[in-house]
């Protein structure tokens, strides 16, 4: 791995480490994808989801798109896989 794939996943652990941005990503992979029914469903301050969604497209597991007046965010599709293992219910991964 060069140094460049290892600072990018560097940065998507690091943005993952954060149960708002956990609890944020758990309802997109449900389908959620309007910031405005994510604010209503974290119980976060309007700046503080901002600023967890920044963070998630900053390193790359969102994507975002404007419609009319809103934002919509999306996974990335390359990394549904890996956010889906990190939100699961099931722990039995973690056990040895």
């Amino acid at each position: 791995m060069d140094e460049t794939t290892r600072s990018h996943w560097a940065e998507v652990f690091a943005a993952l480490a954060s149960e708002p941005r956990l609890q944020i990503l758990e309802l997109l992979a449900q389908g959620t994808s309007q910031c405005q029914e994510i604010l209503s469903q974290v119980g976060l301050s309007q700046p503080a989801v901002s600023y967890h969604l920044a963070k998630l497209e900053h390193a790359g597991i969102l994507h975002k798109e404007r419609t009319g007046s809103r934002n919509c965010y999306w996974l990335r599709e390359e990394l549904r896989e890996i956010i889906r293992i990190v939100t699961k219910e099931d722990r039995s991964w973690t056990t040895r």
